[in-house]
């Protein structure tokens, strides 16, 4: 059994040496060179003075390299800071003041890398140390870092290897990108069994085609994704009876899939296995799950995020501190080997949402997720929405003070709004901002400008003159 994230490399090296580990375009990595590439840097960070516990940060387009870095990362010892590389400037400065890396990989330099030896590295690390820190939008206006240890991870894929059925036959996709929790999904599920991840290019996203041209040349058995990009793929008219033959298993998770779309899906695809999975960023990939065994019948109603996945337990509590029982709304809390440290550097926003268990006092530290659920009669919980002013739009986790204060800093800006609207052609969701200007011909410049201070995802849809009549996000 794995103690540490880099141990499923390894094992799987030894079992499937010469089986492809990833696949990038026209570039294939072995497990074994995969490996061995990772143990190369790992000497290589090493001997460039990274010890245990330091932050490494890498902001790599999505790539082998990117692979290699991880694992090399995690086999010197150190946490990984992955960054999104098409984030501006001033997002990418505010992540790694906040980290404060040892080192920032923006590329490999293979000359260097490969002087080192390949033969395999001792490890210092334990299941309690960090892994990885995910930085998110935070509504402060400063990206708030995610820590997570080995031990989280491991819980997270043994019981995904095992409950989803995923082998060393399978031939999975990996389509978010790095900097996103849902790919540890695909990146760890694949070297804990030795299936072979296929990386789907950034571009083709935007042309739903190439999507699902991909998914039939690569032959692929597994699908994860967030549910927006499925959408697309249906309103595109390309997902046809029959299609994707080799396809069987089909996951989604990071937002809600609007169950007309997951029916029309369904009633296409009778063959394929659909199952629902939830769980933020603070409680690794997933906590919960949903196996969907029929077509929903009510597209109106949401589709449950389902029951606790292995050594997970959730629970809702009402606004009154009691425990939510069938049928009444609370807020969800999720407690057990999947919930991670805090928050990095930020001790009073890890106190406000880490806490002690509210009903156990053995419970150990729980996390508030800040969604409202009910629990339905067969113990599924729905979700219904949430407490504070974090959204989610096209799978990307929002916090709607974060825009208004990169909106805010625009000299142009007397006030700001933004809200989360209803986008009646995907049934997802879109942001506009509406905004007070003291130039009102600055308007044009609006998304140029914040395009420079926060990733593109959060750059709002629409921008409208003219305020609401409340703006407070408090």
């Amino acid at each position: 059994m794995a103690t540490l994230v880099q141990e499923y490399l390894v094992a799987s090296a030894a079992r499937f040496p010469d089986r492809a580990a990833v696949v990038m375009r026209e570039k294939t990595i072995t497990f074994a060179e995969l490996d061995a590439a990772s143990n190369r840097l790992a000497r290589f960070l090493k001997k460039n003075g990274v010890v245990r516990g330091d932050r490494v940060a890498f902001c790599l387009p999505k790539s082998v390299s990117a692979f290699v870095a991880i694992f090399g990362i995690l086999k010197a010892d150190a946490v990984y800071v992955p960054i999104n590389h098409k984030a501006p400037k001033a997002r990418i400065d505010q992540i790694i003041a906040d980290a404060v890396p040892r080192m920032t990989l923006y590329d490999i330099d293979r000359q260097l890398v490969s002087a080192e030896s390949s033969a395999p590295v001792k490890y210092e690390n334990t299941g309690d140390d960090l892994a990885y820190i995910l930085y998110t939008s935070g509504s402060t206006g400063v990206p708030k870092g995610v820590m997570i240890r080995h031990s989280n991870i491991v819980n997270a894929t043994d019981w995904a290897v095992k409950a989803m059925n995923i082998t060393e036959h399978d031939r999975m996709s990996q389509h978010p990108p790095l900097h996103f929790d849902l790919s540890m999904f695909d990146l760890y599920c694949g070297m804990a069994s030795g299936a072979t991840l296929y990386v789907v290019p950034e571009e083709f996203s935007l042309f739903p085609g190439q999507l699902l041209k991909f998914i039939e040349e690569k032959e692929l058995t597994t699908w994860n994704s967030v549910p927006s990009v499925m959408v697309q793929m249906w309103l595109a008219g390309v997902v046809k009876q029959n299609g994707m033959p080799a396809l069987k298993k089909v996951f989604f998770n990071g937002e809600v899939f609007p169950t007309k779309f997951l029916a029309e899906w369904m009633k296409t695809c009778p063959e394929k296995t659909f199952v629902n999975m939830y769980g933020p960023t603070e409680t690794t990939v997933q906590c919960t799950f949903y196996p969907i065994v029929e077509i929903p019948r009510d597209v109106l109603r949401g589709v449950p995020i389902g029951k606790a996945c292995a050594n997970v337990e959730v629970f809702a509590v009402r606004d009154n501190g009691a425990r939510a029982g069938t049928g009444e709304q609370g807020e969800l809390y999720v407690g057990g080997r999947g919930v991670g440290v805090g928050y990095w550097n930020d001790p009073e926003k890890t106190a406000r949402a880490f806490v002690p268990h509210p009903f156990d006092a053995q419970g150990g530290i729980v996390y508030r997720t800040g969604d409202l659920v009910t629990l339905r009669e067969d113990g599924n919980y729905e979700f219904i929405g949430r407490k504070d002013n974090q959204v989610k739009v096209r799978g990307n986790r929002i916090e709607l003070g974060d825009v208004d204060a990169a909106l805010y800093s625009l000299p142009y800006v007397s006030e700001a709004a933004t809200v989360v609207v209803s986008d009646a052609a995907t049934n997802g969701n879109k942001l506009v901002a509406f905004v007070d200007f003291k130039d009102e011909e600055k308007k044009q410049a609006v998304k140029n400008d914040l395009a420079k201070l926060v990733p593109a995802y959060m750059i709002p849809d629409e921008v409208v003159s003219g305020m609401l009549p409340k703006t407070s996000h408090d």
